[in-house]
């Protein structure tokens, strides 16, 4: 019995993948050089005069030799240049489209890498994921042919030149089809004209000048010797003569600082002795108050225990409290005309603690304004107030009001309100603390002008 066979069936047996002569490895340098090359043989001849220079280490040039795309180049047509100070080119002459194109997708290429997570560890090949990005230099010489074609192809001619005599050509693309494609059309719009030897000789010159403008910029003046700009003891002398009259001027400012202080603190004390105010029924556990000469003091954390302890309180006539620390919930409102004269006696008041105190002492004093109509005018002034008297004068706000209160409670107001029906100190809604900052003199003359504001009827 004959042995049967197999019926053949036509497309059912095993296939062979055939590449296609007319294709290429897209991550491959060395393939998209050779493809290029039979598909436009004039992109594979040399470009008469032309010179190119692309910046690179030593390392990246060391790198191109050991890879299989140095061998693609023509050996006369690469040459690695280094100079002092760490300064090295690579020199491309009488180049052809794709040469110039294998040299900056290879560079550009690896930088990329360092940028985008690549797996391939041969230097030939760059996925389209890695960004080509660097530039190169072409002479001024080179006639470029305006771009006809509106595809983005991701070379750029700068518009400034930043190297002398030399014209800057970025590049920024992905994708080695790109690169090639981009470059065979970009030598296609040069027109080199200067002989190659001559570019060659020039170019090093202005690139060490380039690198030194930007080393200087990076350091600024610092590098300069001691000396070699200005002549140090000529300068002393003309400057120490003004240094000791300054001295001179702040000391003897400063004894007349602390005489003011010393001779003003006793004639306060004799006047709050001859001025005896009513004290609560119960005065508290007295404690002694230190006495501030500082030129930033207001009150110590010590007069201001004792301000509280001693219980020496502001009291109307029928003996309610003008304290804001002691009002009670039943305190009685005041009507706009009663809240008016207390914001005057405040101001009043506050302008004779001030005369108290220094006048070159740095001072920070509040007083209260009626909400109704003056808040409004003091507004409208307050550009003025703060030019006249140099002060600071603000409006302050709910969040910061509990600042004023020590303030107010070293203020005898009740000094003004003797005549006034006043039994108890305007609710926080009826009024706006105003504060004033500045040297004590100023801070006078800007308590005069608030307090000619208040007292002006509206």
């Amino acid at each position: 019995m004959g042995v049967k066979k197999r019926p053949y069936s036509a497309g059912n047996g095993p296939k062979s993948r055939v590449k296609r002569a007319d294709s290429y490895e897209p991550s491959s340098l060395v393939s998209a050089h050779r493809f290029f090359s039979r598909k436009s043989p004039d992109a594979s001849t040399g470009i008469r005069r032309s010179a190119a220079f692309v910046p690179l280490t030593e390392l990246e040039y060391s790198d191109f030799q050991d890879s299989k795309a140095f061998g693609e180049v023509q050996n006369d047509v690469l040459d690695f240049v280094q100079l002092e100070n760490g300064i090295s080119y690579l020199s491309i002459q009488d180049f052809s489209a794709l040469d110039l194109a294998l040299v900056l997708g290879f560079v550009f290429g690896n930088r990329g890498k360092q940028w985008v997570r690549e797996g391939a560890t041969d230097p030939v090949h760059v996925a389209r994921e890695v960004p080509i990005r660097g530039n190169f230099y072409v002479h001024k010489s080179c006639g470029i042919a305006p771009e006809t074609s509106k595809i983005r192809d991701g070379l750029t001619i700068a518009k400034f030149v930043e190297l002398r005599d030399f014209t800057e050509i970025f590049v920024n693309c992905y994708g080695t089809g790109t690169l090639f494609e981009s470059v065979c059309r970009l030598t296609k719009r040069l027109k080199f004209q200067k002989s190659a030897p001559r570019v060659k000789q020039e170019f090093p010159i202005r690139f060490r000048d380039l690198k030194s403008k930007r080393a200087i910029a990076m350091t600024t003046v610092p590098f300069l010797e001691r000396g070699i700009l200005m002549d140090s003891e000529a300068l002393s002398k003309i400057n120490r003569p003004v240094v000791e009259k300054s001295k001179t001027a702040l000391n003897t400012f400063i004894e007349a600082v602390r005489r003011h202080n010393e001779v003003s603190s006793p004639a306060t004390n004799q006047e709050s002795v001859a001025t005896p105010r009513l004290t609560s029924q119960t005065p508290g556990p007295a404690k002694k108050a230190g006495t501030s000469t500082s030129r930033y003091g207001g009150l110590t954390r010590t007069d201001q225990t004792a301000t509280r302890n001693n219980a020496v309180r502001s009291v109307n006539g029928d003996g309610r409290t003008l304290d804001a620390q002691s009002r009670t919930s039943s305190a009685s409102y005041l009507n706009q005309e009663q809240i008016q004269d207390y914001c005057v006696a405040s101001v009043k008041a506050s302008i004779d603690t001030v005369k108290s105190k220094s006048p070159y002492q740095i001072l920070k004093t509040y007083i209260k304004c009626p909400r109704q109509h003056y808040v409004d005018l003091v507004y409208d002034n307050l550009h003025d107030l703060r030019s006249k008297t140099n002060c600071n004068v603000v409006v302050m706000n709910l969040n910061n009001v509990h600042e004023s209160a020590t303030w107010f409670g070293s203020l005898d107001v009740a000094k003004y309100t003797k005549e006034s029906k006043i039994v108890s100190v305007p609710h926080p809604s009826t009024v706006r603390v105003v504060s004033i900052g500045g040297i004590g003199e100023h801070n006078l003359e800007a308590l005069k002008l608030l307090l000619n504001l208040l007292e002006t009827k509206v």
